[in-house]
């Protein structure tokens, strides 16, 4: 199972880009609240994670307890779903590459680099860019 989390203090936005992909991958969702980071990457086999910092929202995957990928988020867009319901990650060819093997995801030419649909018919689109990033327990 995966379990997906935000910043401590995530804007409402980020929380549904987070509860979006939980859905989406059949995971769970967990409010961060005070969990520190070292405990969170305990809690679960993998981890995804958005957390917004100074620079930028960021989109950090964990896998045992450790950084497998960092993305820096430069769009994104949640709209109405109009086609039938995809129980999976969509990510450009670039993406999937660099994704770890446990996200097995499908084919997404769309425009974007990462497409996954949420609950109520909603659909979210993000842009990564690939971020070297940090692992602080500040976020």
């Amino acid at each position: 199972m995966t379990l997906v989390s935000t910043s401590r203090k995530a804007a409402p936005g980020v929380r549904a880009l987070a509860r979006g992909l939980a859905f989406a991958l059949e995971g769970r969702y967990m409010a961060r609240g005070k969990t520190g980071l070292r405990e969170l990457v305990t809690l679960d086999r993998i981890l995804s994670l958005f957390i917004l910092e100074s620079d930028g929202l960021r989109f950090r995957i964990f896998v045992d307890g450790e950084l497998r990928a960092s993305f820096r988020v430069t769009a994104h867009e949640e709209r109405v779903r109009s086609d039938l319901f995809d129980r999976r990650l969509l990510a450009a060819a670039w993406l999937r590459e660099q994704l770890p093997p446990e996200f097995d995801a499908g084919p997404l030419d769309d425009g974007w680099d990462l497409g996954y649909d949420g609950p109520q018919r909603l659909q979210y689109r993000l842009r990564l860019v690939p971020d070297e990033g940090s692992d602080g327990d500040d976020a």
